[in-house]
């Protein structure tokens, strides 16, 4: 008696792979055919249409080529026709003729095969991490927003002024209320925004540091696109560091970015 070549696994079992990583692994190749399927789509950015900034600017046009869904949807299928003519050459047995869906669906149907062949702990983690890989990318998980810390009052300081809670809350773009895991307090999401930019709005950030904090606040602004504000006089430093660099208000970047290209004043 062996045991699962599947690392995470280890089980005891007569073959290489056991019954339930093998179940796994048939599971990943028989979803493979519609995964392919759906890389292509997304490497091609048929996916999605970009709807802007969140302030209203004008959508931007996205990349015609997506190269994470590229390079997966050639990663899968590689591996999946590699293991496939080496299964079907050891066991002396006709192999899949075809493209990468073709070489799954022959993967599933001779799934003994892979459990008798001395590399099937491979075979499981190359093909199942690689569905996974693929599915993150056509299934992006929600981008979250930092919305502020949790504002309620749980306790009393030992300087005797209330306690807050003060859990970092995030919430997804369009979401309208956000549940506090810590306290469990349901906020709305308007009222947290308010807060917090009312909080920092005033704050003085070198420039990495404004690109840092506009994007957590769910308002992205490329680093070049501060520079060249800067350039044109559009974006003015308010300070300068301990170091003698430059700091900008984050309120001025954020009116700047929902207004880009003021209007030229009259002569």
């Amino acid at each position: 008696m062996s045991e699962c070549r599947n690392r995470r696994c280890a089980r005891p079992c007569a073959e290489f792979l056991c019954a339930s990583c093998a179940e796994e692994l048939a599971a990943a190749l028989d979803g493979v055919p519609w995964l392919l399927d759906e890389l292509a789509v997304t490497e091609l950015r048929q996916d999605r249409v970009s709807r802007g900034l969140r302030s209203g600017s004008r959508p931007v046009a996205p990349l015609p080529f997506h190269p994470a869904a590229a390079e997966l949807h050639a990663t899968l299928t590689n591996g999946i026709t590699t293991w496939a003519r080496h299964l079907a050459e050891s066991r002396g047995i006709a192999g899949p003729v075809g493209d990468g869906s073709d070489a799954a669906r022959w993967l599933a149907d001779n799934i003994m095969a892979v459990r008798l062949d001395e590399a099937a702990g491979q075979i499981h983690a190359e093909i199942t991490h690689a569905v996974h890989a693929a599915l993150v990318v056509i299934n992006p998980p929600p981008q979250l927003v930092y919305r502020g810390p949790c504002p309620t009052i749980i306790g009393q300081a030992s300087s005797h002024r209330p306690r807050e809670c003060e859990r970092p809350l995030y919430a997804e773009a369009g979401e309208l209320f956000v549940n506090c895991p810590a306290c469990g307090v349901r906020h709305d999401v308007v009222r947290l925004e308010q807060q917090l930019l009312a909080r920092i709005g005033g704050r003085m950030f070198e420039i990495p540091d404004l690109v840092r904090v506009l994007r957590e606040l769910g308002e992205p602004v490329p680093r070049g696109t501060i520079v060249s504000w800067v350039h044109r006089g559009q974006l003015r430093a308010v300070a300068h560091s301990a170091a003698g660099k430059p700091l900008y208000r984050l309120d001025d970047a954020r009116k700047r970015r929902t207004n880009p290209t003021p209007a030229s004043r009259s002569r």
